[in-house]
């Protein structure tokens, strides 16, 4: 091997082995600078995501939680994030299906990312209770971008240099390998200074070619050096632009600095508006804008506090709409929502700025009351609370009247406690409820009242199904022939420990709890059953079952209808359903509808309590009914007071015009029996004929009753 390929191949391998290492040690160095980046930036964001969605967690506020993820899901190289229950469950999530659909694996070193995308969780802890976590998946996409172009350009750089390093040990190892002996003494000339110096050269070997190459150079060297002091003076002069572009660039970098500050400043404040977004929406109900039930439970917290330190009295006010069940499942969520909103704008409205209103789900509003100290003072404000309610509200159109039922507790007589506070003010409004009084007070009393309709609740289905329930069955007397020409079945329930019970007792409980429908359909299949039983026996009367507005709007009600008819053999003519006025009135087309199939089965329809809606007469037209019920409210005492005769007298104009046949309830004395008569009344029942009795009671009453004249003895066997 020659002399100059051993140097070039020596020079070659130096350069190129501190190149490698070079290469080596700055890719590492890029690399794991990226990667504690990442890391940093991912342990970061899963904290402050997972501090972000604590309180929404507890609340169980999937909405909140939506809005979260969407909201993490915005911020660049996030491809996929989800908020997890304490078992597990996952509450919200959003972003790449296929990478959620994976079970939860975190990565703890860039090197075990396998898939593209570095996950990461942090725990949602309260105190020292995990309630939960949080997943978010980063891309890597941009690192390993990085990094492959960072590499792509050092072997670029060392491949170029490799190059060059080989040209220079070419060009070193020719000149060494000729003339070094006798250029020698002109190289120490050269090395002096004599720049420009010739050798003398003969012949045409070798070295007399190197010594010509030699001269060259010396002549080069001459032209090289004044090239450059031309060039150091030009060097000097670039540099000094260079320092005038310098200090202009660093003055844009300075510019560019401020602005970039200026948004950072601005984003700073764009995420502190959106946290307390997010913090509003955590503690408010979205419908409504009240506070909800995590920001109340914290202020009632705090009011006990204050209260327990400062000796103050405040109240805790249970508020529950009546029928918005009904008015929610009939005129649909929309409405439902409307009524929603009415009802907290009203309370807003007439309540004071210290007094704190919350919605707490569902149709269910809570108070708390720093002003009221006494029992005086809670009614009068209860008072005042359920006269923001006498205007009616407006739903589809139609004038719709909402009242509340209000349960009031008192600090600290009724509890020193959020839990009992609100247990107790529940308490309360569940005996207005039932005794639909509007508002109540708690007391001792109530507790156990309410414990004791919880178990009649669970008492009534299995009264049911143990023919626990009984009719009894009140006549109806034809005015002009003063014959009795039917009955109306009236359920009673014979319980265990309390003896028999009136509808009053269990009906209101029933229409609440769903057991309405199972209720009716016992009391249909028993009245016809007896109806079929006096046939026999030789009594020819008409049955009335009174069925609720929950049945009217049953699309399966009329098949029920016509199973039980059929199983019972009577005559569709013989069975007559009486539907309230006001159960018709909350959603006409719909009531419409199912009278007209209940009257294709043949069974006649009367309208019950007529009077009371003020405003179904404009569909009496429509309805397909064969009478109307004048409420007893307007008939018992239409005698002594003239206003009620002129409401009776009108509805049995209004009937008779219309081709209806017209009944009065609740006659209990002859002078209204006589008045009846004499305005054209069709027929009465009420305890002036007779109060309801026992089915078994109904042929000995006919057969002794002057009501039952006409009807043979023979004929009831």
């Amino acid at each position: 091997m020659s002399f100059r390929l051993k140097t070039i191949l020596g020079i070659a391998l130096i350069e190129g082995v501190l190149l490698i290492i070079l290469i080596i040690a700055g890719m590492q160095m890029l690399k794991s600078s990226n990667v504690e980046e990442l890391h940093k930036r991912t342990y970061t964001t899963a904290q402050l995501f997972a501090t972000t969605v604590k309180d929404a967690v507890l609340a169980t506020d999937l909405a909140s939680l939506d809005n979260f993820v969407r909201e993490v899901m915005t911020h660049p190289g996030i491809v996929y994030a989800r908020v997890s229950g304490r078992q597990g469950a996952v509450l919200a999530q959003a972003g790449d299906g296929a990478l959620l659909a994976r079970p939860p694996k975190p990565d703890t070193h860039y090197d075990d990312v396998g898939d593209g995308v570095f996950d990461v969780y942090a725990d949602i802890v309260v105190g020292e209770d995990k309630y939960g976590r949080v997943d978010i998946g980063f891309s890597t996409a941009n690192i390993d971008a990085l990094l492959s172009t960072a590499r792509n350009e050092f072997i670029a750089i060392a491949l170029t240099e490799m190059l060059l390093v080989a040209l220079f040990s070419f060009v070193l190892g020719a000149y060494l390998t000729k003339g070094l002996v006798s250029l020698t003494q002109t190289s120490q000339r050269i090395a002096t200074g004599e720049l420009g110096g010739q050798i003398v050269v003969s012949g045409t070997d070798e070295l007399a070619q190197t010594m010509r190459a030699f001269n060259e150079m010396s002549h080069k060297l001459k032209v090289f050096y004044d090239e450059r002091k031309h060039a150091e003076d030009e060097v000097h002069k670039l540099n000094a632009d260079l320092e005038r572009r310098v200090q202009l660039r660093t003055e844009e970098i300075n510019k560019l600095n401020a602005d970039l500050e200026r948004r950072v400043r601005l984003r700073t404040e764009e995420l502190a508006q959106a946290y307390e977004r997010i913090e509003h929406q955590a503690l408010h109900d979205p419908l409504t804008k009240l506070a909800n039930r995590t920001l109340f439970q914290d202020r009632l917290h705090q009011a006990i506090l204050t209260g327990e330190r400062e000796k103050r009295v405040f109240a805790l006010v249970m508020i529950d709409l009546n029928r918005f069940k009904e008015i929610n499942d009939t005129l649909g969520h929309h409405n439902g929502d409307l009524v929603l909103r009415e009802t907290a704008s009203r309370l807003s409205e007439g309540l004071r700025q210290s007094d704190t209103i919350a919605r707490l789900g569902g149709d269910e509003y809570a108070l708390l009351l720093p002003t009221v100290k006494d029992s005086v003072s809670a009614i009068f404000t209860l008072d005042k609370i359920v006269q923001l309610f006498e205007k009616p509200m407006l739903l589809d159109g139609l004038p719709t009247y909402i009242s509340p039922s209000l349960g009031l507790a008192l600090y600290p007589k009724d509890g020193t406690d959020a839990e009992t506070l609100m247990r107790r003010a529940d308490v309360a409004m569940y005996e207005a409820k039932h005794r639909k009084s509007g508002h109540a007070l708690y007391t001792a009393d109530l507790e156990q009242d309410g414990m004791d309709r919880m178990g009649l609740q669970s008492e009534l289905l299995s009264g049911i199904a143990n023919a626990e329930l009984v009719l009894h069955y009140q006549p109806k007397i034809d005015i002009t022939s003063g014959r009795v020409g039917g009955v109306e079945a009236l359920v009673r329930w014979h319980h265990p420990k309390r003896g028999l019970l009136a509808p009053d007792d269990f009906i209101p409980l029933a229409e609440k709890t769903g057991l309405i429908k199972p209720l009716t359909t016992w009391v249909l299949k028993e009245a016809l059953r007896q109806c079929k039983e006096w046939e026999i026996q030789g009594l020819d009367l008409v049955v009335s079952v009174n069925i609720s507005i929950s049945n009217l709007q049953d699309p399966v009600f009329p098949q029920i209808l016509s199973h039980v008819l059929s199983e019972s053999g009577v005559s569709p003519a013989k069975l007559e359903l009486e539907i309230s006025e006001n159960g018709i009135m909350v959603e006409p087309p719909r009531a419409i509808e199912a009278i007209l199939c209940l009257s294709q089965l043949g069974v006649r329809i009367i309208i019950d309590d007529f009077g009371t809606g003020y405003s179904s007469m404009a569909y009496l037209s429509k309805l397909s009914v064969a009478r109307i019920k004048v409420d007893k409210s307007f008939v018992k005492d239409m005698v002594d007071n003239n206003n009620n005769a002129v409401i009776v007298r009108s509805i049995i104009n209004l009937g008779h015009n219309l081709g209806l046949n017209v009944v009065a309830e609740g006659v209990e004395n002859n002078a209204t029996w006589d008045q009846l008569k004499l305005l054209g009344c069709d027929s009465a029942q009420g305890y002036c004929m007779s109060r309801p009795i026992p089915a078994e009671q109904i042929p000995q009453w006919v057969k002794s009753s002057s009501w039952g004249a006409g009807i043979t003895e023979e004929a009831i066997k």
